[in-house]
């Protein structure tokens, strides 16, 4: 357990953070946290995973031992290991972050990063997440960074979006309108924690990774392959390199394809096909397949990092606070 400065919130009180596997030990104590709830509020149900599986990742499944299976004749294995750091304030959750470490990689992946909405406000949610990184590092002392996807920002959608709301004056915004400024809010929140963003060096746009489908229909192989395709999605991936880690020898090419290969084959395609290796081989062809071609799609391409918001990104999100218009991410 690590105390959190007091002084957050309406009424100054003890905050601390608890872990999985040190802290919290078994699935009645980390259900009785009520960080399941708060994971429930926090992130629509599109973008959530069956508490059940968290709690198995989490406390059976990811906890730093090799597992192996078999694909169609071919062995695999990977190693991760799973974490939920719990931010609380008198004993029950108003934050939380969950984290994978890949050993196979040496990456860390942020899944969830989530504050309530009553705590947001007096730089808390960065506080938390500093310490969750420096615990992390003390947890896994080989690695050598963070990756996370975030959603892309159209710019034209959202200077579109502003306009109309510098124009009209209205206060109100429809729900895809939230979800197009949410998302350059979220980007502008890492790139405050020093993240940066994988991007093509001749446009300095940022490279985009294909997400295989992880709709439940892709864990029923009584259902068609063909509707996998609907649950795709696009990400822009972040990196934020460990403080003080000795300096890795990768160019950002290289580390690219690590960091898109450490998500979405190590992490959670065989993550999902291990639970049923004979009924999700057909999954498994699918997922590494789509990898493979956005791999073969920025092969010639010259990768560099780069902060995430350019001069027009910064623009828009000055127009936007000037708004004053309050919407949690």
């Amino acid at each position: 357990m690590r105390v959190l400065n007091d002084g957050y919130g309406d009424e100054p009180q003890p905050l601390d953070i608890v872990v999985t596997r040190h802290d919290v030990l078994d699935e009645a104590s980390f259900r009785s946290t009520g960080v399941l709830e708060l994971y429930e509020q926090l992130f629509p149900a599109i973008e959530r995973d069956s508490p059940d599986d968290i709690v198995r990742w989490l406390l059976s499944d990811d906890v730093g031992e090799p597992r192996h299976f078999s694909v169609g004749g071919q062995e695999m294995s990977y190693r991760l290991d799973s974490r939920c750091f719990i931010l609380r304030a008198a004993g029950r959750a108003i934050g939380l972050g969950f984290f994978t470490y890949d050993h196979a990689s040496d990456l860390i992946f942020c899944n969830h990063v989530g504050i309530a909405k009553a705590w947001r406000g007096g730089g808390l949610a960065r506080a938390f997440y500093r310490e969750m990184v420096a615990m992390l590092d003390a947890l896994f002392p080989r690695n050598i960074g963070v990756v996370l996807e975030v959603e892309p920002y159209d710019r034209d959608r959202l200077d579109a979006i502003i306009a109309d709301l510098e124009r009209t004056g209205r206060r109100q915004l429809v729900a895809d309108e939230q979800d197009a400024v949410r998302r350059l809010l979220r980007v502008s929140w890492y790139d405050k924690l020093d993240y940066s963003v994988f991007c093509d060096v001749h446009t300095m746009r940022p490279l985009v990774c294909r997400s295989p489908s992880l709709d439940p229909s892709c864990r029923d192989p009584s259902l068609p392959s063909s509707d996998w395709a609907g649950g795709e999605d696009n990400y822009w991936l972040m990196w934020q390199a460990r403080t003080g880690a000795p300096r890795t020898e990768l160019r950002a090419g290289q580390l690219w394809h690590k960091a898109a290969t450490a998500i979405y084959v190590e992490i959670l395609a065989k993550s999902l096909v291990d639970d049923d290796p004979n009924g999700r081989r057909d999954y498994w062809d699918y997922a590494t397949a789509l990898v493979a071609q956005t791999m073969q799609q920025t092969m010639m391409t010259d990768v560099r990092l780069a902060r995430c918001l350019g001069d027009e990104d910064s623009a828009l999100l000055s127009r936007w606070r000037r708004l004053a218009i309050d919407l949690p991410i």
